[in-house]
């Protein structure tokens, strides 16, 4: 029986140690498996927190860069701010000095032609040659005005011409005609072109040759005290050609017979009249006001002899003192003959 029971005891303590063993072991494994996971946490930790101190630093760093240069940016900002400002202002005082600029070309490009014309070149719309059945054309020369110059210094001439250009333009504005152009003291003006005014045109030269006349020959010389000014006026009706010359200093002229006749009518005119071809006597026989004298035959170079008139006035104006000078002309002419 103890035998029995030794061999028992031994068999149960084999066991145990085996069992024992085998904890320890297994505490063992535990252990290193704990050593191994705390030195990957702890590796895993300091990885971590060196990111974290990291983005921490790149944090810090943006803000305190952020607040350093924000009266950086805020000052460039401004800066720039004031200088688009500036370039605005520039900019606009530039596109006002362009269009007064532009304003200014097209003043002059208007006085150089017709408002029509002159808005179909800046349009690129080309200028065709055109055809006018019927216009009427006036010329006129200041009479003496060679003497007058020989006794004037050139600045006198240029005050003397500048204000009687003023003079005449200012009548020529109340009227629906055309200035073709100045040369010296001569005029050429036309109407029922480039806009037809079917048969309005010879009683609108008519109206502002007896006009013009009027008040030429009313203003004294500036510099010539006492002296009247003396004009003699032309005028022809017909068709003309009329078109545009020129590309660099383009210029509306007109050709045809009648402007030669027109001319004609002024070189053959008597100081202080209107001398009016027949062609013009019968386009204002449309207009019964106006009051025409027979002048008789006069010989026109080129033309040999034609039938011409003289305008008088008409019975609307008011002041028809300036008529009875020019009947007072007529009959001394007719008692001379």
């Amino acid at each position: 029986f103890c035998v029995q029971i030794t061999t028992t005891f031994h068999l149960q303590s084999i066991t145990l140690y085996i069992w024992f063993d085998n904890m320890t072991s297994y505490i063992n494994i535990l252990k290193t498996i704990q050593d191994i996971l705390v030195k990957e946490i702890i590796v895993s930790l300091n990885n971590n927190l060196s990111l974290h101190e990291m983005d921490v630093r790149i944090s810090i760093f943006l803000v305190v860069g952020a607040i350093v240069m924000f009266p950086v940016i805020v000052l460039l900002v401004y800066r720039l701010n004031k200088k688009l400002q500036s370039f605005a202002n520039s900019l606009t005082n530039k596109t006002y000095d362009l269009e007064q600029e532009r304003k200014r070309t097209e003043q002059l490009l208007y006085q150089m032609l017709p408002v029509s014309i002159a808005k179909r070149m800046m349009n690129n719309t080309p200028i065709e040659p055109e055809y006018f059945e019927s216009v009427t054309v006036y010329f006129s020369d200041i009479v003496g005005f060679t003497t007058i110059c020989s006794k004037s210094s050139p600045m006198q001439v240029i005050y003397m011409l500048n204000d009687l250009y003023i003079v005449i333009d200012e009548r020529i504005e109340k009227f629906d005609v055309y200035k073709v152009e100045t040369i010296g003291d001569a005029y050429m003006m036309v109407s029922g072109l480039p806009v037809r005014n079917t048969d309005q045109h010879a009683s609108e030269i008519a109206l502002m040759s007896l006009d013009i006349l009027e008040i030429v020959s009313q203003s004294q010389i500036p510099h010539i005290p006492g002296e009247k000014w003396q004009i003699r006026i032309g005028i022809n009706t017909g068709s003309v050609v009329a078109g545009v010359v020129g590309t660099k200093m383009p210029r509306y002229c007109l050709f045809g017979n009648t402007v030669n006749v027109a001319s004609r009518m002024e070189s053959t005119s008597e100081p202080g009249m209107i001398h009016i071809s027949q062609s013009t006597k019968i386009a204002l026989e449309k207009h019964p006001d106006f009051m025409v004298e027979l002048r008789g035959e006069t010989i026109i170079k080129g033309k040999g002899v034609m039938l011409t008139y003289w305008l008088l006035d008409n019975k609307k104006r008011s002041n028809c003192s300036y008529c009875l000078v020019q009947e007072i002309f007529i009959d001394q002419k007719h008692s001379t003959c």
